[in-house]
């Protein structure tokens, strides 16, 4: 069963179902965080966290009060996963080279950059050594490591964490960010209720070797929100399971026999920190500084698809990375990551078009009313 972007509901009949749906964003049971602190999930948190993030700097700069300067010049981030250390790198890397000269009122490079995680280290699934590394790259980027540290209470003002003795410290920040935890959407459970599938406790459902749902043959659940032999949620799980499961199919529908079991050939993590500075895991390989840098440019760009995407993505970073220019920089005060579907179908009538109640609140325009056709053009002799 699918709904349509305007509420209508149809059934698409199938031979053969993947799942390929991904994860969300977990609090962790306090989904109350979410309206101060945004993930990282979607391009709307992405759009949300721009806003917030140079929206901070602007706010910064029209304050009086020395005290609410400081706390909108403190970006806290929660996680200490890839994610966090790649966004808390950016910002500090965004204060001090791309807005260095841009304030009157303050200095951007005196932006505060908290990274708190409930873990010991930063980047603990690279392993010791390059954990240690990334975290000598942080502290000489200014960013200031708080581990141990659980966060128990997040508001507009900040965030309040407790550490592993029991004590409780509040961060003053004007921008709380999530980069922790990750947990199954609501389609997986109803996958699971529809087909008994097990499911671990992340809510991912659980796969035999060829991917496919115990008893159900036709259904194939890939990616991140399958739970298999302890895989990684990264890309490329996600991309070799996706050929996988396609080449099976295209197996079965050819009469031929069943593919061989799913295996996952890893081909390494890597993980951004600053400009000249990344930490790669391949293997026996361990990078970091400039060479893991030089490689994780190397994957990033291997994995664009087209020639002009990779063409584009190597023009545009090498104008960043030389001149400190970044274009994206434009951002609109709307609060872009709390807004409805555009589509919001309407309480009444199935298909029937409705802005969106988010939308009306911030005094949004409805969509204009249609106009005539505009009448045929008197037909023209060329060059007249």
């Amino acid at each position: 069963m699918c709904r349509r972007l305007l509420g209508e509901r149809f059934e698409v009949p199938y031979d053969h179902l993947i799942v390929a749906a991904g994860m969300r964003q977990s609090y962790f049971g306090h989904d109350e965080f979410a309206v101060w602190a945004p993930g990282m999930k979607t391009i709307s948190d992405a759009l949300t966290i721009r806003r917030r993030v140079f929206g901070a700097f602007e706010i910064a700069e029209t304050a009086d009060d020395p005290a609410e300067q400081r706390r909108w010049l403190t970006f806290a981030l929660v996680g200490a996963g890839p994610t966090g250390v790649e966004l808390a790198g950016q910002i500090r890397e965004l204060a001090t080279k791309t807005l260095r000269s841009e304030y009157r009122k303050f200095q951007p490079e005196d932006a505060r950059v908290v990274l708190l995680d409930s873990g010991s280290d930063p980047l603990a699934q690279f392993g010791d050594e390059l954990s240690r590394r990334a975290a000598s790259e942080l502290r000489k980027l200014g960013v200031e490591l708080r581990m141990g540290s659980i966060a128990t209470q997040v508001d507009g003002n900040g965030v309040a964490v407790r550490d592993k003795d029991g004590h409780e410290t509040r961060y003053e920040a004007g921008t709380v960010l999530w980069t922790a935890g990750v947990e199954a959407p609501p389609i997986a459970e109803a996958l699971a209720n529809a087909t008994g599938a097990e499911r671990d406790r992340h809510g991912q459902i659980c796969v035999q070797d060829d991917l496919t749902i115990k008893g159900h043959p036709e259904i194939s659940v890939i990616g991140d929100m399958m739970s298999l032999r302890k895989l990684p949620g990264v890309a490329e799980v996600a991309m070799q399971s996706g050929l996988y499961s396609g080449h099976r199919v295209k197996r079965r529908l050819k009469g031929q026999a069943s593919a061989k079991p799913f295996k996952y050939h890893d081909l390494g993590s890597a993980a951004y920190i600053s400009r000249g500075h990344a930490v790669v895991s391949a293997g026996p390989i361990k990078l970091s500084s400039f060479p893991g840098w030089l490689v994780w440019l190397f994957i990033h760009i291997a994995f664009l698809s087209g020639y002009r995407n990779r063409v584009g993505a190597i023009l545009t970073w090498c104008l960043a990375f030389t001149r400190d220019l970044r274009r994206e920089r434009f951002f609109t005060t709307r609060a872009t990551g709390r807004l409805r579907d555009l589509y919001q179908p309407a309480s009444g009538a199935p298909g029937e078009f409705r802005a969106p109640a988010a939308d009306a609140a911030a005094g949004t325009h409805r969509p204009p009313a249609p106009r005539p056709a505009p009448a045929k053009p008197t037909a023209r002799r060329p060059g007249t």
